[in-house]
């Protein structure tokens, strides 16, 4: 073996090395520069964009790009029977073969949709101003002990009061971000809850294939396509996973959640804007 041929190449063979090292520290360096000017310039573009809707951005706009996998989530398919029946409406209401909505004589209403979804009705609506959240918090919490209702992995996710529409959310979590199409949704007044509505996912498994989100305001764009989003204010941007519930809705068991961003407008109006590349 020629030996000084051999350092020689690998002398030649490192200086290489360290010259395209140099240019890949040089080069990330102008990226990152020319991004945040790019940026600046490209968030006012978007900014006076939504203003010709009358949308405001009153939330910080997050700056992470998600690398997540893809969940394919099986439903809780529900299963009508007196238990389930009887646990909402007492015991004078029987289950009975392909009926799905339940009356009892307080006129409280049960009603299950799309074979996994169950809707509560116990009263009507009344107006006027919430005086305690903590009441709100304590019946909420009676309610799950009395219905038998499992929360676990359901966390508060958001909450909205108003005069008009009051409402709290509890979601499933997994690695942290919430699963929006696996709830537990209580609509409330000022005399406590009147109405419940629950999906529930039982198993979830991460898909194999990761997906790479666009940035938040590269999505927010996304909101000119809603023709029912205008003079609102945007007070949240959040990833979280999320299927589309289509007119075959009430045919799926298994589907796939994707990350998608989230937007939360003021008045408790939420959309979604899914647009990711793979991975």
């Amino acid at each position: 073996m020629d030996w000084n041929k051999s350092n020689t190449i690998l002398i030649i063979a490192f200086i290489i090395l360290n010259i395209f090292l140099l240019l890949a520290t040089f080069s990330n360096l102008f990226t990152e520069n020319f991004n945040v000017n790019r940026d600046e310039e490209f968030i006012e573009n978007v900014e006076e964009l939504l203003k010709s809707k009358n949308i405001s951005i009153k939330s910080e706009i997050p700056e992470d790009i998600y690398i997540l996998p893809v969940l394919e989530a099986e439903y809780d398919i529900v299963e009508i029977n007196n238990e389930l029946v009887q646990s909402y409406l007492g015991k004078t209401v029987e289950a009975k073969e392909d009926v799905y909505e339940y009356v009892n004589d307080k006129n409280e209403v049960l009603e299950i949709i799309d074979g996994k979804k169950i809707k509560y009705t116990i009263r009507e609506k009344v107006s006027g101003e919430i005086s305690s959240e903590e009441l709100i918090n304590q019946e909420i919490k009676t309610f799950f002990e009395e219905k038998h209702i499992d929360n676990t992995g359901f966390v508060e996710t958001y909450k909205y009061f108003s005069e008009n529409e009051s409402y709290l959310i509890y979601t499933q979590e997994h690695n942290g971000f919430d699963i929006d199409n696996s709830y537990l949704k209580f609509s409330v007044d000022k005399d406590g809850i009147y109405e419940f509505e629950m999906q529930r996912i039982n198993t979830v498994v991460e898909i194999k294939d990761k997906i790479r989100s666009i940035s938040a305001i590269e999505a927010l764009p996304r909101l000119m396509t809603y023709d029912d989003i205008k003079d609102k204010d945007i007070i949240e941007i959040k990833i979280s996973y999320h299927s589309e519930e289509n007119g075959n809705w009430k045919y799926i068991t298994r589907t796939n959640s994707d990350p998608t961003w989230k937007v939360v407008f003021s008045d408790g109006t939420q959309k979604y804007l899914p647009n990711f590349d793979q991975n």
